[in-house]
């Protein structure tokens, strides 16, 4: 329980880490009028923000120990779900996102019940597979889901009226920005209050001895199914916003394996055992490669998350977030 221990060490903020964050915050909230071309950077960075919160809603699984290579299949169906509700029923998508969400929590209580005694390799090799169950599914029933061919003309989110202002999230990105970093600052402060209560120290325990964890009287099976509930239900709402996004489903897009892989890269940069890890892996890694790699290397780019994760695991074991807490912490002691 080595991470646990350094989490514990510097529970504490420091004045500089309380100093960092603080300008980090007004440095994301200002971000779309210090950029020259704030349109590009701004869409950049707002995407940054939503694979952030679908990487912190992977490591909900990863912090037990369980490592999924099928979250896409939560993602899909999340996506599948609004889409379809906007389609059939002509639902504000702020309603039919949660539903979608839901929809992704099902499905997760099936994980649960089909191989939720599956442990390391088997489990993460199960994962994988479960996702072409819906994708098959979505795929072939062409009168109700319009099979290979997706769902288009999906609308936008909807405008918001504060006052006599206009929040257009589909028409202006930096109002779409400032909603993402509200959605995930929000995220982010639930998620660590999470992990640092008793629920979040019993998912821990359980990541690191279930043996152990039974005899201190946690409830290993029920705090699992917890556990695969709250991270499909997450990962099925930002399939949902995904959709309303794009404009567009279709089973190869919202079911690949990109977006399995994606937040397994970007946790493992940032730091798994960070309440902030994947977050930090997102908002660096993610605007780096669409802005610097993708005009270097248009074919390739992605290839190099495969070198940022071999050379994060040799140099950084614990991933960038621990490594940069311990620095602070030396700083100001």
């Amino acid at each position: 329980m080595g991470e646990d221990k350094a989490m514990k060490r510097v529970r504490t903020p420091t004045r500089l880490s309380v100093a960092l964050l603080s300008a980090g915050f007004l440095l994301f909230l200002g971000w779309p009028w210090l950029t020259a071309r704030g349109g590009i950077h701004c869409q950049a960075m707002s995407m940054a923000l939503f694979h952030g919160c679908l990487a912190l809603a992977w490591n909900i699984c990863s912090m037990m120990g369980a490592v999924s290579l099928g979250h896409t299949a939560f993602f899909g169906l999340g996506a599948y779900g609004s889409a379809l509700l906007c389609h059939y029923g002509h639902l504000n998508p702020f309603l039919t996102i949660p539903l979608g969400g839901i929809l992704g929590a099902f499905y997760g209580v099936l994980w649960h019940i089909a191989f939720g005694k599956l442990r390391g390799a088997p489990f993460a090799l199960a994962s994988l597979a479960s996702v072409e169950i819906p994708k098959v599914i979505i795929d072939n029933w062409e009168s109700f889901t319009f099979g290979s061919l997706g769902v288009v003309g999906i609308p936008p989110l909807s405008p918001i009226r504060v006052g006599s202002f206009m929040l257009d999230f589909g028409e202006n990105p930096v109002h779409l920005y400032h909603l993402f970093l509200v959605g995930t600052l929000f995220l982010c402060l639930l998620y660590r209050q999470a992990l640092r209560s008793r629920w979040g120290w019993a998912v821990r325990t359980i990541r690191e001895d279930e043996t152990a964890a039974a005899s201190l009287g946690v409830n290993v099976r029920r705090t699992r199914l917890q556990v695969f509930i709250c991270s499909a239900f997450l990962t099925g709402i930002c399939g949902g916003v995904y959709a309303h996004l794009m404009g567009l489903v279709e089973p190869a897009l919202v079911f690949s394996l990109h977006i399995s892989a994606l937040p397994l890269v970007l946790s493992i940069f940032g730091g798994r055992f960070q309440w902030y890890g994947p977050l930090l892996g997102a908002v660096v890694l993610y605007p780096l490669d669409q802005v610097v790699f993708r005009s270097l290397f248009p074919v390739g780019h992605s290839a190099l998350y495969g070198f940022v994760v071999i050379l994060t695991l040799m140099l950084f074991p614990q991933g960038m977030g621990a490594w940069l807490q311990k620095r602070l912490h030396l700083a100001s002691s």
